[in-house]
This record gives C-alpha cells, sequence and structure tokens, in this order.
C-alpha cells in the first residue's frame, strides 16, 4: 500500500462548505510527495484488457479530435507518435489497489458517491478538448505536468462541436488557468466547462463522484414503483356522465387516478430504499464472482480461525442509511438491502467504513450471529474477497 496522506493544511469542513458543487479550487500540493501508482507502461497494458474501459483520443491536426475505443493492441501505441495523443482508462481501481486507496482520502464526502477513478496518460500536447462534465471530480495529477483552462458553468443548451463522439465545446472562454504539478489537483463542480493539455508526458486521476440525473431517477424509482403494483389496480370511471360527447376524455374523471398514482410516487421509505439499491449498484458488476463451492457456516466459522484477512471486492459498493423512525439500519450492497435493527448500526458503520475486514474485526463481527450470516453470505457472493 502507498500510503497516500491529505495536507494537512487541507480544511475538509471549509472544502465542502465553500467549494464542494459551488464553484471550482486549485488545491496546491494535496497530496505531498505523491508519486504514482503505475507506469504509462501498465496504464497502457490495462487498455489492452477486454474487461477494462479505454479510450484513446488524439489531435493531430488542430482542432479536430479523434476517439477510438479499446481494447488496443500492444501495435496501437507503438504505431502512435510522440505527441499529441491521450490514453484514458476508466476504473483502474479496480485493477490496482494503490490507485484504489486514493478513494479513502476524501473520506469527507460519503463513499456511495464515488464513481471510479479514471487514470489518463497524455504526451506532450494530449488534450481530449474543451468540454464539461456531469459530476464533481478531483483532477489530481500525477508525473509531469498539465495546463488546466476553466470557463463558465455550462447548461445543457450549450453548442457543441458537431460531427463529433466527444462533446466539445464549440466556444471555449478561459475564466481561470492553472498548471499542475505531481500532487496539486483540480477541483470542478458538475457543468464547469475545462480543458487540459499535456506541458510534457505525464499522467492524471481522475476521481469522479456519481450523481444520477433525475431522468434516471423517475425512470428507476418507476421502475421500482410498478413492480409493487397490484394489475388488479385500473382506472376506474363508475361515475361516468351519461351525456359526455363521442371520444370526449373529462379532466375530472381523472382525479381519483391521478391521487393514487401521486401517492405511490410520495412515499418517502420506499424512495429512500430505492436510492439506496440504485447508488450501491456496481459499475461493473460482471466482477463480482460468486464462489464455486459455497462456504457453510461451518466452513465459514472454521476460515476465520485461520487469521485469513477478508477484503471487500474492489468492485463491490457498500452504504447504509440509519432510520431511527423505524429503528433500523438499512444495508445496501451491489444494489440489494438488507434491514438490520438499529443496534447493529456500530456494525454495519465499521462494515462500510472499512476496505478490509482484519482477523480482529471479523471475530467481534462474528460474535454476532447475524453479522456472522451477513459476512457468510457477502464471501460467497463474491463481494468479499479473501485477501491475498
Amino acid at each position: 500500500m502507498s500510503g497516500f496522506k491529505l495536507n494537512p493544511e487541507f480544511d475538509a469542513s471549509h472544502f465542502v462548505q465553500h467549494y464542494w458543487q459551488k464553484k471550482p479550487l486549485l488545491l496546491r500540493n494535496l497530496i505531498p510527495n505523491f508519486s504514482d501508482s503505475l507506469s504509462a507502461e501498465e496504464l497502457a497494458g490495462l487498455a489492452c484488457e477486454d474487461l477494462v474501459e479505454s479510450r484513446l483520443v488524439s489531435e493531430f491536426e488542430p482542432g479536430r479530435w479523434q476517439l477510438r475505443n479499446g481494447p488496443f493492441e500492444e501495435s496501437d501505441f507503438t504505431q502512435l507518435p510522440p505527441t499529441n495523443w491521450t490514453l484514458l482508462v476508466q476504473a483502474v481501481d479496480q485493477w490496482v489497489e494503490d490507485v484504489a486507496e486514493l478513494k479513502t482520502l476524501f473520506e469527507f464526502i460519503p463513499s456511495w458517491r464515488i464513481d471510479d477513478i479514471m487514470v489518463s496518460f497524455a504526451t506532450a500536447g494530449g488534450s481530449v478538448g474543451p468540454h464539461y462534465d456531469y459530476y464533481d471530480v478531483f483532477l489530481l495529477q500525477g508525473s509531469g505536468s498539465r495546463n488546466w483552462k476553466v470557463g463558465e458553468r455550462c447548461n445543457s443548451a450549450v453548442e457543441l462541436i458537431q460531427d463529433s463522439e466527444l462533446s466539445l465545446l464549440s466556444n471555449f472562454e478561459t475564466v481561470v488557468e492553472f498548471d499542475l504539478a505531481p500532487g496539486d489537483a483540480l477541483y470542478l463542480p458538475p457543468r464547469f466547462s475545462h480543458w487540459g493539455v499535456a506541458s510534457s508526458d505525464s499522467l492524471c486521476y481522475s476521481i469522479g463522484f456519481r450523481a444520477p440525473s433525475m431522468a434516471e431517477m423517475i425512470e428507476g424509482f418507476s421502475d421500482f414503483v410498478i413492480k409493487q403494483q397490484d394489475p388488479a389496480q385500473r382506472f376506474e370511471d363508475s361515475e361516468i356522465a351519461s351525456n359526455m360527447r363521442r371520444g370526449e376524455i373529462n379532466p375530472g374523471q381523472l382525479d381519483d387516478s391521478f391521487r393514487q398514482l401521486t401517492e405511490r410516487f410520495a412515499e418517502k421509505e420506499k424512495f429512500v430504499a430505492w436510492f439506496g439499491c440504485y447508488v450501491s449498484q456496481p459499475k461493473y458488476p460482471e466482477l463480482i464472482v460468486p464462489v464455486d463451492q459455497p462456504f457453510s457456516k461451518e466452513q465459514f466459522q472454521s476460515l476465520l480461525t485461520e487469521d485469513v484477512v477478508l477484503a471487500k471486492n474492489p468492485s463491490s459498493r457498500f452504504a447504509f442509511i440509519e432510520s431511527s423512525a423505524a429503528s433500523s439500519v438499512l444495508l445496501f450492497v451491489d444494489g440489494a438491502m438488507v434491514v438490520f435493527p438499529l443496534e447493529q448500526l456500530k456494525h454495519i458503520t465499521a462494515l462500510c467504513a472499512s476496505t478490509h475486514i482484519t482477523p480482529e474485526q471479523a471475530y467481534r463481527l462474528f460474535s454476532n450471529s447475524e453479522m456472522a450470516e451477513l459476512l457468510r453470505q457477502l464471501l460467497n457472493q463474491g463481494s468479499l474477497l479473501v485477501s491475498e
């Protein structure tokens, strides 16, 4: 493990109060003595893997960016010129433990908000063009240096370059400009336009934070509500008027249906349960594989006596909601929910906070039958792994 630490001068409370989702901020030396967790060659190797999402963006003609999607072959890189291209690899935290460790530095934001860590390698002049994102991001500079220009906050009506797969801004005006060195970071709230250009061969770690759109929430919660409906409940118009005109829909006769519809969407407890399941869904569920031979209770207990360390699957997502009104705690793991009595809050909190479960922690959890069964099920389904 790399042992990354934030600069002690960084004030997380001040940052959240004054900058989070409000305005950009340059964070000089956010991680002192920062060194890369992987090399450019290792990143290129990941981009050649079938299960890894990767892109190659080049600008061999000024103002004309080209996009290629992976997986790539080694020859794809050996044929490239020495400048003006960028390799971007998504979710490197799923594959490189030291990169995953970076996520623990941002504990001042709830962990379920973190989407993934994308790592990009850019040669001198490499850029993906002027654009904006719909999520918060920390752009942490690794080796080399990059120049970042930040513009105004955009809306969905902003004009984009036509016939481009990259959603690039056709008009970009710089408001502020920064040169980032290793360990520096630039925080950008959603929709702030930005444009980074590598000053030299360099690596950048983009820690992105997920934020479901209103359309996604409407669609997802609607599907959740639909599954709970009784097919026998239908539109009724038993009070229909005898003098209605042919083809007429009387708005007054829709009142009862509209009331029933809105009541179903106004149940906050159901929305909370759905939201927890939604935001804990893994980005790459195919990387969460159940064990070949499920552990029985006896086998699992025997395993823990061997002083093994259990680790969360890097692709798994854990979150919880404390419901004092219902005297319960809702645990969400990989899109599924389990309800526990509020007395288990301490254990659930510890489980969600830890990336690894030491033998001592496992022993404490195993002393509680509910927690022991939870750990066994999580191990069997692949959300927990036996750490090597």
